[in-house]
């Protein structure tokens, strides 16, 4: 597919149909119960804690990436990276399509396929230094959406611009998860786990730009860190116990209702009242809300 006429596809969605889906995911997450996610009813051994775990991670995590096609989809084989456009090829788009100033979603594609382009090359190299923190409990989750789509991306680009009144390059240069891991592991090790994850990657040359510990908080449990990699390419990490990851997973689907400037009042107060409810039922491992790391100056 040539650049100009992979940039230049109209966008179908409208805002009807973007409530109708919004309604749509507000009825299927009220399917998921946050009792099922309490340790406190796993009594039945360690044999048991581990089936729930995985019936958990099958409905929390497979249900919201078939309701959000979208969502975290793994990068479409014909937008190669190999052989992306860049914003400096903005000048060669213009020639293509008649000289005429490109409209604000082709210039937010271009920063989206520069970024995916650049992540994308340190990749190999990141996802192998993540894979050494796998250890007893602690095992990666979703490595397959490492790369955020170029479509999801594109969208935030323009959306963080709208929000933050700022341009479409200042937007993309302060997106710092194109490139995003999950590391998951039992409460029991979960506050161990942690600084002993961050200290080894800052042994191998990270930087740490944000170390956010949202343990306790309304809309997310979890801590969730901004990296910088040895290479310069910025990586997301959150850092999850098997239950809070599977409530934030479904989770995604009523944070997009409370974003979606289509939802009503009334999708939005209900989505609202969904997250901080499921949020709420989510066992805070122990010692995890005293957990820190510095960040770099």
């Amino acid at each position: 597919m040539k650049a100009g006429q992979e940039l230049t596809e109209v966008h179908t969605g409208t805002l009807a149909q973007a409530g109708k889906k919004a309604r749509h995911l507000t009825r299927s997450f009220r399917k998921f119960k946050p009792e099922h996610l309490s340790y406190r009813t796993m009594g039945a051994g360690k044999w048991m804690r581990s089936l729930t775990a995985a019936v958990m991670m099958v409905m929390a995590v497979l249900a919201p990436i078939h309701t959000l096609p979208t969502y975290a989809a793994p990068i479409d084989p014909e937008e190669s990276l190999a052989s992306a456009v860049t914003a400096s090829d903005a000048a060669d788009l213009r020639q293509l399509r008649g000289d005429k100033k490109l409209t604000r979603r082709e210039k937010s594609r271009l920063l989206a396929l520069a970024l995916l382009r650049r992540a994308a090359a340190a990749e190999p190299d990141v996802t192998a230094d993540m894979r050494t923190l796998e250890r007893s409990s602690a095992k990666l989750q979703g490595l397959d959406y490492r790369l955020k789509s170029m479509d999801s991306l594109a969208r935030k680009i323009v959306s963080d611009a709208d929000e933050d009144q700022v341009s479409l390059s200042a937007a993309a240069a302060g997106i710092s998860d194109v490139l995003r891991y999950t590391l998951t592991c039992s409460d029991a090790d979960y506050s161990a786990m942690v600084p002993r994850a961050m200290a080894s990657l800052t042994e191998k040359g990270y930087r740490v730009e944000k170390f956010r510990n949202a343990w306790g908080g309304k809309f997310y449990q979890g801590v969730n860190v901004h990296l910088v990699s040895p290479s310069g390419v910025r990586v997301e990490l959150q850092f999850h116990t098997p239950q809070s990851f599977a409530v934030k997973q479904a989770s995604h689907a009523v944070y997009e209702i409370r974003r979606n400037p289509a939802s009503s009042a009334e999708e939005v107060e209900e989505a609202t009242r969904l997250s901080l409810a499921y949020n709420a039922a989510v066992i805070v491992p122990e010692g995890a809300r005293a957990i820190h790391w510095p960040v770099a100056a």
